[in-house]
């Protein structure tokens, strides 16, 4: 009896290590990244409705509507790149302008340019310029070739925070892939609404413009190690690095 015991005490050892061995979190096996992924969705879901859609984020006592581990990446790019200007599309109440405000200036480097149809509210700062009109305005786009003029910007971040509908955002990509010099970023917010069946209702979305602009320009890549830094992210394909210099006589070296 006691060597049954026995023998079945170990075959239970070894089925536990067997289990743990396929599904333990951040494991090789194809089990434990279906688990993972599948666990990471489910806590961007919850997240997203404890913080009613990131409403309850604050940067300084402003609404910032970023998701905390998202900003975090954002920063550290900041600091690794210094961008000479910071272009953003979508200012609504400015918390994510003055975020990347406040960063440039503990970085001592950098300007941000925000801009937005009818901006709910701004935020005073000497390093942002607020601009109201469409992104996908020309005029617009030769506002902003301007002033990366004016400032001898060689380093330029464009930040993709408007509207999300994935033809608006594919345009965006167009008009200003070819002011993100080589080594930059052009960042695509919010993809999760192609990813999140909380979401689907939204589709398509910045993803869905993110991939196609990627098949469409060799000469960009989906940055997936920056973007899967911190596993959890609400910017699916939302980081879009130039690898190469495409034919455009527009394009920043």
């Amino acid at each position: 009896m006691d060597f049954i015991k026995g023998m079945i005490k170990k075959i239970l050892q070894r089925f536990r290590a067997l289990v743990w061995r396929l599904t333990k979190p951040g494991g090789s096996s194809p089990l434990s990244y279906y688990l993972d992924q599948k666990a990471i969705i489910r806590a961007r879901s919850v997240f997203i409705i404890k913080t009613h859609d990131a409403i309850n984020v604050r940067w300084a006592g402003h609404q910032c509507y970023q998701y905390p581990m998202d900003a975090w990446l954002i920063q550290e790019v900041l600091s690794d790149t210094r961008p000479d200007l910071i272009v953003e599309t979508g200012t609504y109440m400015a918390g994510s302008t003055y975020f990347y405000a406040c960063v440039c200036d503990l970085l001592g480097h950098g300007e941000v340019i925000s801009i937005d149809i009818k901006p709910l509210a701004t935020i005073e700062h000497p390093r942002i310029t607020y601009l109201e009109g469409s992104s996908t305005d020309e005029t617009m786009v030769q506002k902003v070739k301007n002033r990366i003029a004016e400032l001898g910007a060689k380093k330029v971040l464009v930040i993709l925070d408007s509207d999300h509908k994935a033809a608006h955002v594919q345009k965006e990509l167009e008009l200003y892939a070819p002011l993100v010099p080589l080594g930059g970023y052009i960042h695509v917010q919010d993809g999760n609404m192609d990813e999140l069946p909380m979401l689907k209702g939204l589709r398509p979305g910045p993803m869905a413009a993110a991939m196609g602009f990627l098949r469409s320009h060799p000469e960009f890549m989906r940055d997936i190690d920056l973007e899967k830094r911190y596993l959890m992210t609400e910017h699916p394909y939302g980081w879009l690095k130039r690898a190469a210099l495409s034919p455009q006589s527009t394009d920043i070296k």
